[in-house]
């Protein structure tokens, strides 16, 4: 039987609770780091460069696992990064500060309303949890991150084998935490994988759009994670992004 409360609160992670920079991009803080360190290059040299280390990053970072993988990955990535650039004249870039600083230039921040929305579901003495499309490196960056220690479960589309809005990832993450889907609430940041996907089992789904974006019919909404958490946590939460359209459910 549903409680008064959820049985967990689970938070998509990308683009929900962390994010990439904006300001600078990758390509201006990369186009910066290397004039830094002494080589002047044409940017089109650079964003080639950039555009070749993200595609190497692309096709290997599913094979990570740990902590020691990440950091060859990263290293053997920034020489792919350096052997792109080609001849940098007098000034040989070193791949271990090349690696550093393409790591920074990606490095994911936490969003300015995560800590408090997980803080607001903590105090409830809800379970506070990770449901994302992620590869195996997401425990590793919710460490680097300083959030693992406040997010369990973890789950995540490469370890369970499957991908919101596949109802078998929503049912492995309540599962995850003994309950139900329908005893479950998810927050996130996307219309066809969190709430369309939580639609699809019966999980309930607020829906964060920090940007805007109008909230379509019978869709919960929140502007804010902190008051996204609110919502789950508050009466009705059973129905969220459930209930038809037109019917209560839709925060402002």
């Amino acid at each position: 039987m549903t409680s008064s409360l959820p049985a967990a609160v689970f938070f998509d992670a990308y683009g929900t609770l962390i994010h990439f920079p904006a300001d600078p991009s990758p390509f201006d803080y990369m186009a910066d780091a290397v004039r830094r360190a002494g080589v002047d290059l044409p940017r089109e040299r650079l964003d080639a460069a950039l555009h070749a280390e993200m595609r190497y990053f692309k096709a290997h970072f599913a094979g990570v696992r740990t902590a020691e993988d990440f950091q060859r990955l990263k290293l053997d990535d920034a020489r792919v990064y350096v052997e792109e650039l080609g001849d940098t004249g007098p000034v040989r870039l070193d791949v271990a500060h090349m690696a550093a600083e393409l790591h920074e230039a990606f490095a994911t921040r936490v969003l300015p309303d995560a800590l408090p929305a997980i803080d607001v579901v903590h105090a409830a003495g809800v379970r506070t949890a990770v449901l994302s499309n992620y590869s195996y490196l997401l425990p590793l960056v919710l460490d680097g991150l300083g959030l693992a220690d406040r997010l369990d479960p973890v789950v995540f589309s490469a370890a369970v084998g499957a991908e919101k809005p596949d109802r078998r990832i929503f049912e492995a993450a309540a599962a995850a935490v003994d309950a139900d889907v329908s005893d479950c609430v998810l927050i996130g940041d996307d219309l066809e994988n969190d709430v369309a996907g939580g639609r699809g089992c019966g999980m309930p789904v607020v829906w964060i759009a920090r940007d805007g974006s109008p909230a379509p019919p019978g869709v919960a909404m929140a502007r804010d994670l902190a008051d996204a958490a609110r919502m789950a946590l508050a009466p009705g939460w059973q129905s969220l992004s459930l209930s038809r359209p037109g019917v209560s459910g839709t925060g402002a």
